[in-house]
């Protein structure tokens, strides 16, 4: 049977799962992961699925998918974020190659910030993959940026159709995001990366440059250039975060 489980793992998503549910309700399975929700995300994701699971614990990105991975049947695994959205085209393209030999697909991610799509800035084309089969592969255990492990004998493979990304609604849901990204990126890297203001500044500088001029940001008009500044505060505050833990590390 070439079966298809769709994976949420999600917390606090009320203001956008309903769109990623809604997407996949051509699967066999949605199984939806939460950590915590203390919104609506639970009662609108029973109106889709019954194949709800709960952490009690947050052990960063990679191993929780891997352990929402461990809780499918399907032969395949399709991983969607719950901001994320799958077209039509894209759908009809996963159903197609699901009745073909294993293989590893990369879809295709356009995203939205702040209301507007971004086609430039590094952040389009943007190829990521989440079609596997159950059984061959999972995730890295990284915190962030996690990525599907590849084995050597597969060359992944594209499919037609976006993936439609809602990255962020306002400064509000930016910061909230960034502030959990900061933590985990800093807890991975503080005992491997040097920290402080001034090489924040000079690698948050280099991140506007290229963002904004190399990856044709300006393109992308104003939007372009807000996130390049806000990649330019990123950054400096994730190497102001590695200082504070090495502090706090030698304290303790």
């Amino acid at each position: 049977m070439n079966t298809i489980s769709v994976i949420i793992i999600v917390k606090n998503g009320e203001d956008f799962i309903e769109k990623a549910l809604k997407s996949a309700e051509w699967a066999d399975e949605i199984l939806v992961l939460d950590s915590g929700s203390s919104d609506k995300t639970i009662n609108i994701a029973k109106k889709y699925t019954d194949k709800i699971h709960f952490s009690e614990i947050w052990p960063g990105f990679g191993k929780q998918r891997q352990d929402a991975q461990k809780l499918c049947s399907s032969r395949w695994i399709f991983m969607l974020d719950a901001d994320e959205e799958i077209s039509e085209e894209l759908k009809n393209s996963i159903k197609k190659v699901i009745e073909k030999d294993d293989s590893i697909y990369m879809v295709n991610r356009l995203s939205k910030a702040f209301g507007y799509e971004v086609k430039h800035s590094g952040w389009y084309p943007d190829w990521i993959c989440r079609l596997y089969p159950n059984r061959l592969t999972n995730y890295n255990d990284d915190l962030v940026h996690e990525s599907l492990i590849i084995p050597n004998t597969f060359k992944p493979k594209k499919l037609e159709g976006n993936l439609y990304h809602e990255t962020y609604k306002d400064m509000k849901d930016y910061y909230q995001k960034m502030s959990m990204y900061i933590d985990a990126w800093s807890t991975q890297n503080f005992q491997k990366k040097r920290g402080g203001n001034l090489i924040g500044f000079l690698r948050g500088l280099w991140a506007f440059v290229k963002m904004y001029i190399f990856q044709l940001g300006f393109l992308d008009k104003s939007v372009g250039l807000t996130l390049a500044l806000l990649r330019f505060e990123t950054t400096i505050m994730k190497y102001v975060d590695i200082k504070i833990k090495k502090a706090n590390n030698k304290d303790s």
